[in-house]
Order: C-alpha cells, then sequence, then structure tokens
C-alpha cells in the first residue's frame, strides 16, 4: 500500500483486529479503521509510532489526503484548544491516518480523552 500523504510504500505493522501500517518514508501510521472502540484494542501500542515528530510535522497541512481504502477524500479531525489535535479519518470507511509523533502525542494523558473525542462511537 501507499501511504496517502507521502506515496511512499508501507509495512503491516501491527495485524489484530485493527491493521496498521506504517511509512517507509514519513513514518507516518495508517489504521484500517480507528473508532473509539477500536482506539481501545491498540492504545497499547505507542511504540509504533517510531517516527520524528519534526518529519511528521512537515505533512500537517495537506488537505487533500486520498483513502487508500476507498479512494475518497479523508476528513481532517482538528481542535485547537485546549490542546492541538488534526488528523485524517475517512467518513465512509473510518481508516485513520496519523503523521509521525501524533499517535504518540494524542495517546498522552494531556490529549488522549480529546483524541477519543474525535474518533466515531462505532464503525
Amino acid at each position: 500500500m501507499q501511504c496517502p500523504k507521502c506515496e511512499g510504500e508501507t509495512d503491516r505493522v501491527y495485524d489484530g483486529d485493527v491493521q496498521i501500517d506504517r511509512c517507509n518514508h514519513c513514518h507516518g501510521l495508517f489504521f484500517d479503521q480507528l473508532t473509539q472502540r477500536d482506539l481501545a484494542l491498540v492504545a497499547d501500542q505507542t511504540g509504533l509510532d517510531s517516527g520524528d515528530e519534526e518529519l511528521g510535522a512537515e505533512f500537517n497541512d495537506m488537505v487533500y489526503v486520498e483513502c487508500p481504502r476507498c479512494d475518497r477524500i479523508m476528513d481532517q479531525r482538528l481542535i485547537e484548544d485546549p490542546v492541538r489535535i488534526r488528523f485524517e479519518i475517512c467518513t465512509s470507511c473510518h481508516a485513520t491516518f496519523l503523521d509521525a509523533g501524533e499517535f504518540r502525542e494524542y495517546m498522552s494523558d494531556r490529549c488522549r480523552d480529546h483524541f477519543v473525542a474525535l474518533l466515531p462511537e462505532s464503525a
């Protein structure tokens, strides 16, 4: 599969109820689906987010990101306050892309509840 942000090749790094692919170039993480329930299943997998946050930040401004699963334009979820969270999610299939460093950050105590609130409850 190609990365939806940089078009680099991805490798499957987690193969459970939720499948996670990591880009070999930008190190972003692609979740085949990510709902509130799914997040609970992979919450302990933050070590998969091994990319550099600075490299991930270079891709933050991309607006039109195509979902590799269903070829639709992914929606951006964004909050600025009390913490800044911004990521891409497909409203059709719930596939989600997080730039390098975002999964670790969003699962921190400071961000986790806000991140969960931006995810759909179920698929």
